[in-house]
């Protein structure tokens, strides 16, 4: 387990405890206001607090084994953010139950912050997810996000390289460090799908009679020279 998620994990659990013990270090409760905070169920509220701060710091320790024993390392690592973010968003909405004041805001606005919270994990969470490249008799299908398809027939070659050229912009994609999915624009290429995954390993170049290229990259560099021998076959 990473030394990272293994103490963030512990922080937040011993944090759960903490809360339940000392309500005063819920966020906002200890500079609310003598009358306020006499509308706020504090019993109820550091309960729930400590159990979502315990389950949080599970969830980032699972995660992390789960993810990594899966071989999805990048989402292995990416479990800390999402699981804070998603946490988050669940305690802030779910804790506004335990405020009885009259005169408190409109629910409506955490549930706005909490589905844009909730939009943003999921798209980086299909975003890392790792493309899979499948075959059928005549055509070859790359799943996740920007999924698409391609006949065998379509396809004038394939290849193996260690090097492409430099990305100019992304023309309609997912890109954050070293993933990059979609439709973007390399220099001397043109305009290029890519199912970059992983900033080791060889590139797959699977070039179109259009001149139109899907390029690919996989953390395992054995499952690029599978996927460039199967299509040789195929071709």
């Amino acid at each position: 387990m990473g030394l990272l998620h293994l103490f963030t994990g512990l922080f937040f659990i011993v944090l759960g405890f903490l809360v339940r013990a000392f309500p005063d270090l819920i966020a906002g409760y200890n500079t609310m206001p003598p009358e306020r905070k006499k509308h706020i169920d504090m019993d109820g509220l550091s309960r729930f607090i400590r159990n979502g701060l315990i389950i949080m710091g599970l969830a980032m320790m699972v995660g992390y084994l789960l993810f990594n024993w899966a071989g999805w390392t990048f989402m292995a690592n990416m479990v800390l953010i999402i699981v804070v973010f998603v946490g988050a968003a669940v305690l802030m909405l779910a804790s506004a139950r335990f405020d009885h004041y009259p005169g408190k805001k409109s629910k409506s606005q955490y549930i706005i912050f909490g589905i844009i919270v909730i939009i943003i994990t999921s798209v980086l969470f299909m975003g890392f997810m790792t493309s899979r490249t499948q075959f059928s008799d005549d055509t070859i299908r790359f799943t996740g996000m920007f999924a698409t398809k391609m006949k065998i027939s379509d396809i004038e070659k394939v290849e193996l390289t260690d090097t492409i050229p430099a990305i100019r912009f992304k023309n309609n994609g997912f890109s954050l460090r070293t993933v990059h999915k979609g439709i973007f624009t390399l220099k001397e290429f043109g305009r290029c799908r890519l199912y970059i995954n992983s900033s080791k390993g060889q590139y797959l170049i699977i070039t179109e009679k259009t001149g139109f290229r899907t390029i690919l990259r996989y953390k395992d560099n054995n499952e690029s020279q599978a996927i460039y021998e199967r299509i040789e076959e195929m071709l």
